[in-house]
């Protein structure tokens, strides 16, 4: 099973853990969409992701004849409209620590953003994340803003480290990590190129992690490029049981195990 990871905004930001906590208590278990019933659960995995499984499918499809495999012979359906066979399935986990959705369907992307937009009364949509730093550029025209993360290490402790400076701006011990947002109103992105290169050294280098910049096309939307998300899939290796379906629990741990590699 492939998961694709993407950028997942609501209102214009990346949701944080106040965004899930409030999706938790306000999300139905059962939601529907035109044709479509889901159910849905969700839960927090872990301090940094956060699961979403759904079931679902068209609630108006129905055939008042079955078939018997065992003879082959046509039946009245045992089912009564009423009862609706979810057997479609649908897992998303969202990495706090990343900002990354990752969908086990990708075209089913509208199903996570109409959920979250009906539970929450909030704009969301998903984009595609970028996977390199030069197809980025070539996109956008203008740089917004870059955050970035700094842990405590012996690299970034030294004197002249911005994570050591901000420690001496408030005269207090070094945190263990510390998250920057520069602002740059709408820079062009030539004149900016030589930081963006260096900003990916600094990654590489272990300087920086979560390196997460955001520019403008010249119609004014916003497209970001994450430097930890160069690897865009992460596949888990589970069969189907017997009735052609994927265990959710095994599902669950399979993937938090390839997402805290």
């Amino acid at each position: 099973m492939k998961f694709s990871s993407m950028l997942l905004y609501v209102d214009d930001n990346f949701p944080n853990k106040q965004t899930f906590e409030q999706l938790l208590q306000v999300g139905g278990n059962l939601y529907r969409k035109g044709k479509f019933l889901y159910s849905v659960e969700q839960s927090f995995i872990s301090n940094r992701h956060f699961w979403m499984y759904f079931q679902y499918d068209n609630e108006n499809l129905y055939s008042d004849i079955v078939i018997d495999t065992t003879d082959n012979s046509s039946k009245s359906n045992p089912r009564p409209k009423s009862q609706v066979e979810m057997r479609s399935q649908l897992f998303a986990c969202y990495d706090l620590q990343r900002n990354l959705l990752y969908m086990s369907d990708y075209s089913k992307k509208s199903a996570i953003t109409n959920y979250i937009e009906e539970m929450l009364q909030k704009s969301a949509i998903v984009k595609n994340v970028y996977k390199s730093l030069d197809e980025f550029s070539a996109v956008v025209k203008y740089l917004k803003s870059v955050t970035f993360t700094q842990r405590r290490t012996i690299f970034t402790s030294t004197p002249e480290s911005i994570f050591q400076r901000q420690a001496n701006m408030f005269g207090l011990d070094l945190p263990e990590y510390s998250k920057l947002k520069l602002d740059y109103g709408s820079s062009p992105v030539g004149i900016v190129r030589t930081a963006l290169q260096n900003w990916e050294l600094k990654r590489e280098s272990g300087e920086f992690e979560d390196v997460l910049i955001v520019g403008l096309d010249d119609a004014g939307f916003e497209s970001t490029f994450n430097f930890s998300t160069m690897i865009s899939n992460v596949e888990i290796d589970l069969a189907r049981d017997e009735n052609d379906r994927f265990n959710p629990d095994s599902v669950r741990t399979l993937l938090l195990e390839k997402l805290r590699a």
